[in-house]
């Protein structure tokens, strides 16, 4: 217990010494304050001097938000990965108490629990977003998509310069729901192979009241990021030994 608590004072200083850090952590906190308080007002004005219904599409937005933030809580538990891998204190954990193991365990339980837990805040007070038990689909998703962008970044990177560089792919993501939610049937299905258009899918079907091709949706995404994940995790373990 000493030692978990002596990595996350550890990590508190890393991420309030480092701006990138930081921003990762505190991103998806102005996103959820920016969907409350701007985007209602923002879309308000719009509509009333262009007559673009920005509301009709509120929930694509909220799509598009809560995907960031798994990209952002992975990628700073990749980058704290790199940088202790850069500075040899992995090999330092591992001939301790907490073993190399518990340290990893401990590492992937930070993207985890900040998905599940900006994600269901973002659900809960954002006021753009419709709480119904298929978010629930949504943020497992979210959850495994967290653990793999750290995996990701720890297993193909060799240091923390080129895990900044791979992070940016992530982008790239975004296409994801963008197919989902605007090409027509049954073009939208190219967009299948991208992980994050199956969260996408079943929110927006969620939202149509589609429960049941939402819950079929999730299904199909649940299977792919499992495989994706079981990826990740053999990568990062060949590259560990």
């Amino acid at each position: 217990m000493m030692k978990l608590l002596a990595l996350t004072k550890n990590d508190a200083r890393q991420i309030w010494k480092d701006p990138l850090l930081m921003a990762s952590l505190l991103g998806p906190l102005v996103l959820i304050v920016f969907a409350r308080f701007i985007i209602p007002p923002l879309s308000g004005w719009v509509e009333q001097h262009y007559g673009f219904p920005v509301i009709d599409y509120f929930d694509f937005i909220a799509v598009i938000l809560l995907l960031t933030i798994p990209l952002l809580s992975g990628t700073m538990a990749g980058l704290l990965m790199l940088d202790e891998r850069d500075e040899n204190m992995i090999a330092y954990y591992a001939i301790t108490p907490l073993t190399r193991k518990g340290y990893f365990i401990y590492r992937l339980y930070g993207p985890v629990l900040l998905s599940i837990g900006l994600s269901s805040l973002f659900f809960l007070w954002s006021g753009i977003t419709e709480v119904q038990i298929e978010g629930l689909y949504f943020v497992i998703l979210l959850t495994i998509e967290a653990l793999c962008m750290a995996l990701f970044l720890a297993a193909f990177a060799a240091n923390k310069v080129e895990g900044l560089a791979l992070s940016k792919i992530s982008g790239l993501l975004f296409a994801g729901p963008i197919i989902a939610a605007f090409a027509p049937f049954p073009w939208s299905y190219v967009g299948a192979w991208i992980p994050t258009y199956w969260p996408a899918k079943s929110y927006l079907l969620a939202v149509s009241e589609k429960p049941f091709l939402s819950f079929g949706s999730f299904i199909i995404g649940l299977v792919l990021h499992l495989i994706l994940l079981n990826g990740m995790l053999r990568s990062f373990l060949k590259r560990m030994d």
